[in-house]
């Protein structure tokens, strides 16, 4: 069993939900959480060795099934609180990334903005947890770090007031 996962240059696949709306979720579940992408398939058949429930996309009608290549995917949980309600012992440390800024913390109160943003890049940390309950037993993942890097590509006025904001002295408003 792995300590930890690192997952590198990814990106998610599918709605996220950091907010934990169940209505942003297809089967209604509240739990926050995303879908990532792993990264390289021998990655992929690793975790899948070890135990963790690695899913693959299939096959749209679009496209052709003889050229088709299956993306492999996780899903992760974002936890601030227990079942009960109280705060985790180590709670994750997920941080928005806008180029050009330093990484900005996100909290239980604010990782919600992540699903409303286009994202270019992931790189996270994820912790395994076993488990064994009433509806059987499996490998939970975890974020233990997460750094998501906002896509601004093709967005020409983020860059023009980024330099605006660098040039200009400071004011007190």
């Amino acid at each position: 069993m792995f300590d930890r996962i690192n997952l590198d240059d990814t990106r998610f696949i599918f709605t996220t939900n950091f907010s934990g709306d169940p209505a942003r979720d297809r089967f209604g579940d509240g739990r926050r959480k995303a879908n990532i992408i792993i990264p390289s398939e021998a990655q992929a058949k690793e975790l899948t060795k070890a135990g963790f429930k690695v899913r693959s996309t299939k096959p749209g009608d679009m496209d052709d099934p003889e050229t088709f290549v299956p993306e492999y995917y996780v899903m992760a949980q974002v936890k601030y609180r227990k079942n009960d309600g109280q705060p985790v012992k180590y709670p994750p440390n997920v941080y928005l990334v806008v180029p050009g800024n330093d990484p900005v913390a996100l909290d239980e109160n604010t990782v919600g903005c992540l699903d409303q943003i286009r994202v270019k890049n992931v790189n996270c940390i994820l912790n395994p947890h076993e488990y064994d309950g009433a509806n059987g037993s499996g490998v939970s993942l975890y974020v233990r770090t997460m750094y998501v890097e906002q896509d601004m590509d093709d967005d020409p006025y983020a860059a023009r007031y980024r330099r605006q904001n660098e040039m200009a002295p400071d004011a007190d408003f």
